[in-house]
């Protein structure tokens, strides 16, 4: 397979560098799944590996999971033009590379980076909201999200048994504060350690 073989996007076919395919996690193991790729991805052609990236490692790596040990995949697998968000159509294109992935590796636990990823995995509502039901809940199990993920998502979640929200890990979105008052950073430090956890 070539580097850019896929042509079902306009836009990215004319500004990415190259197509970020994912990192397959070990079976059974942890697969983080952001956006879509940044700047950095796109010329690395590797997920994860700009300044959002090198901090998950960072609250990964508190718990003993090194970058080799852990899956990252994004829900579009190109960058979008001047970083936008994937449009409906570009991440209709693209879910179902991701839902093989997932098929393919079955990972245990799936985290979700940032609030396009669960709302795809988690269903419509705020990132706050849904992470404020997890926790009245006290479960990540994924048949919680089967009624409410986007469609292409449905039927790979029996291959999957926790969905883990977690908020972006980019300086911008990390260093404000959510609804509650707390830092995402505290949030994102908590749900990576719940992730881990499940494992």
């Amino acid at each position: 397979m070539v580097k850019n073989d896929c042509v079902k996007c306009t836009d990215f076919v004319n500004c990415r560098t190259q197509i970020v395919y994912p990192t397959p996690c070990h079976i059974g193991g942890l697969l983080a799944i952001g956006e879509a790729p940044g700047r950095d991805e796109d010329i690395a052609g590797e997920g994860f590996v700009g300044t959002a990236g090198k901090t998950l490692d960072k609250l990964l790596s508190a718990h003993k999971i090194s970058r080799n040990d852990y899956g990252r995949a994004n829900i579009c697998r190109c960058r979008p033009p001047q970083n936008r968000k994937p449009t409906t159509n570009e991440i209709n294109a693209c879910l179902p590379y991701l839902a093989e992935v997932i098929i393919n590796t079955q990972p245990k636990v799936i985290l979700t980076i940032g609030g396009t990823p669960t709302s795809i995995f988690c269903g419509k509502g705020s990132l706050y909201s849904i992470l404020s039901e997890g926790w009245r809940r006290d479960s990540w199990a994924a048949k919680n999200y089967i009624n409410c993920a986007h469609p292409e998502i449905k039927p790979v979640l029996q291959y999957v048994q926790h969905i883990v929200p977690s908020p972006h890990t980019s300086p911008l979105a990390f260093n404000r504060n959510c609804p509650s008052g707390e830092k995402w950073a505290v949030i994102a430090a908590r749900q990576v350690k719940t992730a881990v956890s499940l494992l």
